[in-house]
């Protein structure tokens, strides 16, 4: 009877969603601009105690550099003036004593950089690129001295992509680039572009670094959308929106809010003071693309389409005062979806993307940014349940199979800068994400009676449950940077509370043997919260002219609080030390030698609360010895409720330590190479597990090797890499991204994704800790270490108009295990160590992407692109998994037994050739 009861509370507890942005004035200006600025601080003070973020992630750039005479001595009081069309009016500098300059807080566009001085003749920089969360150096600037007034000189090349002030691994993918490559439609996804970026095909988001889905953060405009009761995805915006993408995977400095994983941070598109806009449309369906591989008992699919229409639009309100930009995207999917013995039914899904922006410039010191955006989805789901079960072998009705499901959320967040001197900048910003997550029967059958499964696999009756879950998240912060001498200091405080309002149940009915047939039940209410203050502080120092010092701390506290609405755990002890050096060689701006060390922590997901934290969990099972269908006398019953556990004293935060060593060169105009090591090791985890006890046993969360959770071994992940990388940038008709990574990921947790057998979106609750044996041979390989990862992304422009873009990647296969169960029958085990039962063979991807520009035929304003996309080109349809478990029981020794005919075989395939239609339109 424990085992049953324990049985039924691991299958109930489970509620996943299945679908797997100088001068002078007079004293009466001053005093004018001084009460204007004051009201505008008023106004962004009130607005962020009303709700509230602090960019957790950069929206802006940076740009900075010298000024020397022809004797190299530096020049001060030299006027910086920088314009463009992503800013709204001028902003500008004077360099200080030692002739440097730096200008904050840029938007992210291309610049021209003006540097004057009464005595020196003038330079301008044209074409000066800002990029996200980048700073862009000019290097040192040479004046020469003048006597009478001598014409500007003019510098038009591209100046090094180097940043020289951080350490930061990862990398920037401007519109430029990705839009002329084979990509997903989702910015999400075309991060994979990048080295230590891959796919996983298990149905978590894309791994960086040897980490899983869960454990990325997903930033638009500086706010976090990242799903707060699972992490499992982040709002969807298609890539015409997206201005740029930049992907942070380690290495980064203490403001920044850290993960496990990686951090994709994006920002959209605004107005201008000019009138742009694209209209864009793409189809495509299965009478372009290839057959797919199913494995042996996988129901056939039909017809598909697929739909994706948007038009965006921006410009001015007030000329370099009030820009508008506005984007909606609307993406229908259709599939017919065998269910077996009943023929096919229609799959559809309708999703509405929306992006707005409203940029104001308060003052000449003041700006404000209001954006929205979101991606509220419904679909009319085929083959979706509320729980992971193992696939029917043929259906009694339909109405276990239909589901009507909503996702996706709406984000608000208003952002204000304000330059309080040249040396003194203030941001603060307000932001509210709400997601949601409906999953509920189609049918009235479905919706009133629960699943029934017979011993031959056949489903009948209802739905298997319901999910009704609304995430909300709330952030309040403030930070400040002061530029001293050749310090730039930066210190900031953040609030975040994450709330989760759950109401979800699930109800199974089914038949193990002759006389055992079983009733299985779950319930789950409530409203659950994880509070987040955060502080930093962190001084970058340029101790001379070539060597520059990053340190800073982190500490980031998390309060959860359970269903009672009391603080049910504490973990306050999250300090992050993050230290980086940076030296240039040569000529300045041009390379730089680079090292780090950092401490990352990752805040609980909901999900540990909503089921450790909940006094409202019911879970039960009725046991009978006949069929309870026909007399629903007599039988078993044992009820559970999981309650509210004990607070677990000391407990730590999940956590890495991670160290980087690094150089990066511009070995030819606006060609760059670098290399990395990087080097991270979890130094914690937190794991719900099952903890005997004198009659039975309990599920508790904890750190594995301490208490409650002494008795497991402690976690342990070991991600080891060496990079190589060779980009060709700013060209008008070639550039390319190339590069190779060796990597070796080892361990015995795999991550917040459990990628282990039945992959499983549940955070802190892998399995891999049911039962203490399960440890034994656990340590090894991981599922997602690849040795050799080559990846190549390009285009090159013909004269006549014809573009062609690429992208291909190689990889080595995935580790393979051999899983056997335990006495219990309820864990898996590994019978040999951990991947150390073979490899799958290697597998690589072939994308092309075909533009075509008819303008030169056409002689409009209007530029159109004709695309043509072939995905996975030659696909060789490649097992990408593989049925681990070799057998289904043990003897009374403990002996494995019952081998599974299925082993071995493939369960995933690589997805076949398909082809998508395009055209784009700017104006």
């Amino acid at each position: 009877r424990t085992i049953t009861c324990y049985t039924a509370f691991k299958v109930l507890s489970l509620f996943p969603e299945k679908r797997i942005n100088r001068d002078q004035r007079s004293s009466s200006l001053q005093n004018k601009e001084a009460v204007l600025n004051a009201r505008c601080i008023l106004i962004l003070s009130v607005l962020c105690c009303l709700c509230g973020t602090i960019r957790a992630q950069e929206v802006t750039g940076n740009l900075e550099g010298r000024v020397l005479d022809t004797q190299r001595g530096p020049i001060d009081a030299v006027n910086i003036i920088v314009s463009g069309p992503s800013l709204q009016g001028l902003r500008g500098d004077a360099t200080d004593d030692g002739g440097y300059f730096r200008v904050l807080a840029l938007p992210v566009g291309s610049y021209t950089v003006k540097v004057q001085h009464l005595a020196y003749q003038k330079v301008s920089f044209q074409n000066v690129r800002v990029r996200l969360g980048k700073t862009t150096t000019l290097g040192e600037i040479t004046l020469q001295s003048q006597v009478l007034e001598l014409p500007a000189i003019v510098v038009s090349e591209v100046r090094p992509a180097i940043d020289p002030t951080s350490t930061s691994s990862g990398g920037n993918l401007e519109a430029d680039f990705y839009r002329e490559l084979p990509v997903s439609r989702d910015y999400r996804n075309i991060a994979i572009l990048l080295p230590q970026a891959n796919e996983s095909f298990l149905g978590d988001e894309v791994n960086f670094a040897g980490s899983t889905g869960l454990e990325n953060k997903y930033f638009v405009d500086g706010v976090e959308t990242t799903d707060p009761y699972r992490g499992v995805t982040g709002t969807t915006l298609p890539y015409n929106i997206v201005k740029e993408i930049q992907i942070r995977t380690g290495g980064y400095e203490a403001e920044y809010r850290s993960s496990l994983g990686g951090i994709v941070n994006v920002i959209t598109y605004s107005g201008g003071n000019d009138f742009h806009g694209q209209a864009f449309g793409f189809f495509a369906n299965n009478q372009f693309s290839g057959d797919a591989r199913r494995p042996a008992l996988a129901p056939p699919t039909g017809d598909f389409a697929e739909y994706d229409f948007g038009l965006s639009l921006g410009g001015p309100v007030i000329h370099d005062k009030l820009w508008f930009f506005a984007a909606y995207n609307l993406k229908v999917e259709r599939e017919d979806v065998s269910i077996p013995g009943l023929g096919f039914f229609e799959d559809k899904s309708t999703t509405h993307i929306f992006a707005g922006k409203l940029t104001w410039q308060a003052s000449q010191k003041t700006n404000v940014v209001f954006s929205i955006f979101g991606d509220p989805s419904k679909r009319d789901g085929v083959g979706e349940t509320v729980v992971p079960l193992p696939p029917p072998s043929s259906f009694e009705n339909s109405d276990p199979y239909l589901m009507n499901i909503e996702t996706g959320g709406i984000s608000l967040s208003l952002q204000g800068t304000h330059i309080v001197s040249n040396n003194v900048l203030i941001e603060s910003s307000l932001s509210r994400i709400s997601r949601t997550e409906k999953n509920r029967p189609a049918s009235s059958r479905g919706r009133n009676e629960p699943l029934f499964l017979d011993l031959t696999g056949t489903w009948s009756g209802g739905s298997s449950g319901y999910v009704d879950n609304l995430s909300v998240q709330t952030t309040l912060g403030i930070r400040a940077t002061l530029l001293l001498n050749r310090h730039t200091f930066k210190t900031g405080f953040e609030f975040r509370d994450n709330r989760l309002d759950n109401d979800s149940a699930v109800s199974i009915d089914g038949q193990r043997a002759p006389d055992l047939f079983l009733q299985q039940f779950g319930l789950s209410q409530g409203t659950f919260h994880n509070r987040i203050p955060s502080l930093f502080v962190q001084d970058s120092w340029q101790i001379k002219n070539r060597l520059r010092m990053n340190i800073g701390l982190r500490w980031d506290g998390q309060f959860l609080v359970g269903s009672d609405g009391k603080v049910a755990q504490k973990i306050t002890d999250q300090y992050q030390p993050r230290i980086g050096i940076i030296y240039q060689p040569g000529e300045l701006g041009s390379q730089k030698l680079f090292g780090s060390f950092g401490r990352f922590y990752q805040e609980l997901a909901e999900w540990l609360s909503r089921q450790q934290h909940n006094d409202s969990n019911l879970n039960g099972a009725i046991v009978y010895d006949h069929d309870f269908r026909i007399d629903p006398s007599g039988g078993d019953s044992t009820f559970a409720t999981s309650g509210i556990q004990t607070e677990v004293d000391g407990l730590e935060g999940q956590h890495y330590d991670e160290f980087t060593l690094g150089y990066e060169r511009e070995v030819a105009q606006n060609v760059k190479v670098g290399a990395r090591g990087i080097y991270r090791v979890l130094r914690q985890g937190i794991e719900t597990a099952f903890v005997p006890d004198r009659f039975t046993g309990v599920l508790l969360y904890g750190n594995p090797g301490k208490a409650p959770l002494e008795a497991y071994p402690k976690m342990k992940r070991e991600y080891k890499a060496f990079e190589l990388t060779i980009e060709k940038y700013g060209g008008k008709r070639f550039n390319f991204l190339a590069s190779y990574v060796l990597s070796r990921n080892r361990g015995n947790y795999a991550g917040l994704f459990t990628s282990d057998i039945v992959p499983q979106p549940f955070p802190n609750a892998s399995g891999a800790y049911l039962l203490i044996p399960a440890g034994e041979n656990a340590t090894g390989l991981l599922p997602n270490d690849r040795t050799h990862v080559f990846k190549f992304s390009g285009f090159y422009r013909f004269k006549f108009g014809l573009g062609v873009g690429t992208f291909f990647n190689w990889q080595t296969g995935k580790p393979k295990n051999e899983f056997g169960f335990n006495q219990m029958l309820i864990s898996e085990v590994f019978l040999q160590p951990r991947g150390s039962a073979g490899r799958l063979s290697p597998i690589w991807d072939l994308n092309l992407r075909f533009v075509y520009d008819p303008n030169r035929l056409t002689h409009t304003k209007w530029q159109f692109r004709l695309i043509l996309d072939v995905f996975h080109l030659g696909s060789q349809r490649e097992p990408v998994a593989r049925e681990e478990v070799h057998f289904n029981a043990v003897d009374e020794n403990g002996n494995p037994i019952a081998p599974n005919p299925n082993y071995d075989s493939p369960i995933l395939f690589q997805p076949p050739m398909a082809v998508k239609f395009g055209l784009e339109v700017d104006f």
